[in-house]
C-alpha cells in the first residue's frame, strides 16, 4: 500500500528562527524591553543594598524600598509637596539664609502630589512618575541616536544609559528622570527643525530641572553655525526657520531666569534664589557667594587635598582640571561624536560651560551629568565582548553607588 505525503509546516529560516528577540522587535520596543530589563536589575541591587543597611544608614536599620527611594532630595520634594514655598526664607544662627525649598523646581513635586489624588502616599505616584518618565526618556534617547548611528549603536547607547552607575536615579523620587524626558524631547525636536513645538517643552524642563540656560546657548550656537555656513556658501537658513530658533532660544533665556524672579516676588528678597543656592555651597565652602567658575577650583583643590595632601594638591587641581576639559574636548571633536550632529555636540558643550560656570562640584556632580546622555553613542565599542564588558562595568559601578548612598557607608560626599 502506497504511503500518502505528509504535509507539514515548513519551519521558519534558521537566522530568523535564531534571530534575538530585540532584534525582531520595533526600535522603540527594543528601548523599552532594555529599559524594563534594567529595572529588573536595579530592584535587585535596592533590596541587596536594603539587606545592607545598618542603624547608621541613611534610612536606618531596616529601611522599606520606598525609603531608599525616597531619601536625600526626594525629602526635600516632598516637603515642597506637602508645605510649598516659604514666604519667609529661613535663616541661620549667624543670620544668613538657611537651606530650603526656592533651591528645588516645582513641576516633579506637584505632579506627583496632583497624582495622589487625596489619598495616596505621595512617594508612590512620585516613583511613578520617575519609572515612566525613565521608559519614555529610553524611548527618546534611541529615536535621537537612530538616525545618526543606526539601530544597534542606538539601542547599545540605550542599555549604556539603562544601567549607568547613576541609572538607580530612574528608581527615586528625584526629578531626574522627569527632567531628562523634557530635554531629550527637546533635542528630539530641535535635531528635526521644530523649533516652534520645542518651546512648551522647554518651558516645562526649565521648572523641572536646571539646564534650560544650557538648551537655549545650545539652539543660540546651532544657528550661528548655519548662518556661518550660509554665509561661506552653505545652505541658506530660511528666514522663518531662523525666527523660530530665536524664539526658541529666547524663551530659554526668559524661562532660565524665570523661577529666581518668581523666588524674589514671593519673599520679596529679590536675591532669594541665588541666597538660597549660596546656603548650599556654605556647607562646603567658606565663601559661599555666587561666583562664576571659581567653585570648580576650590573643588579641585578641596578633593586634590583630602587625597594627596596639601602639598601636592597646589598643582595636582589645576592639572587634573585641564585633563578633564582636555578629554571632554577631545570627546567632542572625536569622528564618533561628530556623527552623533550637532544639536547633541552643541548640547553637551554647552551644558558643560554652564556646569562649569555656575555649579559647585561635590557628590551630586555625577547625576548632574546625567544629561549628557546623549554622548553614549560616542562610546560604543564595536565588538561585542566590549560592549558586554562595558555593560557590565557599568551595573557594577551602579551597585558600587548604591552601597555608598545608602548602605553602612555614611559621610557627606555620599549624598547622590
Amino acid at each position: 500500500m502506497a504511503v500518502g505525503h505528509m504535509t507539514r509546516t515548513a519551519p521558519p529560516p534558521v537566522t530568523e528562527a535564531a534571530e534575538p528577540l530585540a532584534a525582531r522587535l520595533p526600535w522603540w520596543g527594543a528601548a523599552l524591553a532594555i529599559f524594563a530589563a534594567s529595572r529588573v536589575l536595579t530592584t535587585l541591587l535596592f533590596v541587596w543594598v536594603q539587606a545592607q543597611a545598618t542603624p547608621h544608614s541613611r534610612a536606618g536599620a531596616h529601611p522599606s524600598l520606598l525609603d531608599l527611594a525616597s531619601a536625600w532630595d526626594g525629602q526635600w520634594y516632598w516637603f515642597i509637596a506637602v508645605n510649598g514655598y516659604p514666604h519667609v526664607l529661613p535663616l541661620t544662627a549667624s543670620g544668613a539664609v538657611d537651606t530650603n525649598q526656592w533651591a528645588f523646581l516645582p513641576v516633579y513635586p506637584y505632579l506627583a502630589k496632583a497624582l495622589t489624588f487625596g489619598v495616596l502616599d505621595w512617594r508612590i505616584p512620585a516613583l511613578a512618575v520617575s519609572i515612566a518618565a525613565g521608559f519614555g526618556a529610553a524611548v527618546l534617547l534611541a529615536a535621537l541616536l537612530l538616525p545618526r548611528i543606526g539601530r544597534g549603536p542606538a539601542l547599545f547607547a540605550t542599555a549604556l544609559f539603562s544601567v549607568s552607575p547613576l541609572a538607580f536615579m530612574f528608581q527615586t523620587t528625584y526629578a531626574e528622570s522627569l527632567g531628562l524626558l523634557l530635554l531629550l524631547a527637546a533635542l528630539l525636536l530641535v535635531d528635526r527643525g521644530r523649533y516652534l513645538t520645542a518651546i512648551p517643552v522647554a518651558l516645562l524642563f526649565a521648572f523641572t530641572r536646571p539646564g534650560v540656560l544650557a538648551l537655549g546657548l545650545a539652539v543660540g550656537l546651532l544657528f550661528a553655525v548655519r548662518i556661518v555656513r550660509a554665509r561661506r556658501g552653505g545652505p541658506a537658513v530660511p528666514a522663518r526657520e531662523l525666527l523660530s530658533g530665536v524664539l526658541l532660544a529666547g524663551s530659554c533665556v526668559i524661562a532660565g531666569f524665570a523661577w529666581s524672579g518668581i523666588a524674589g516676588v514671593a519673599t520679596g528678597r529679590a536675591d532669594a534664589y541665588f541666597a538660597t543656592e549660596s546656603a548650599w555651597r556654605a556647607l562646603w565652602m567658606p565663601d559661599a557667594s555666587i561666583t562664576f567658575f571659581q567653585p570648580w577650583l576650590f573643588a579641585a583643590d578641596f578633593w586634590a587635598t583630602k587625597v594627596v595632601g596639601p602639598g601636592a594638591a597646589a598643582w595636582v587641581a589645576p592639572v587634573f582640571l585641564v585633563l578633564l576639559l582636555a578629554a571632554f574636548t577631545a570627546l567632542l571633536l572625536s569622528p564618533s561624536a561628530r556623527r552623533l550632529g550637532a544639536v547633541v555636540r552643541l548640547w553637551a558643550a554647552s551644558y558643560a560651560l554652564y556646569l562649569l560656570a555656575v555649579f559647585f562640584p561635590q557628590s551630586s556632580v555625577f547625576r548632574l551629568l546625567m544629561p549628557m546622555a546623549p554622548l553614549a553613542g560616542a562610546v560604543v565599542p564595536r565588538s561585542t565582548p566590549a560592549r558586554i564588558a562595558l555593560l557590565v562595568v557599568s551595573a557594577a559601578l551602579q551597585a558600587l553607588w548604591l552601597w555608598v548612598c545608602y548602605g553602612p557607608v555614611q559621610d557627606y560626599w555620599t549624598v547622590p
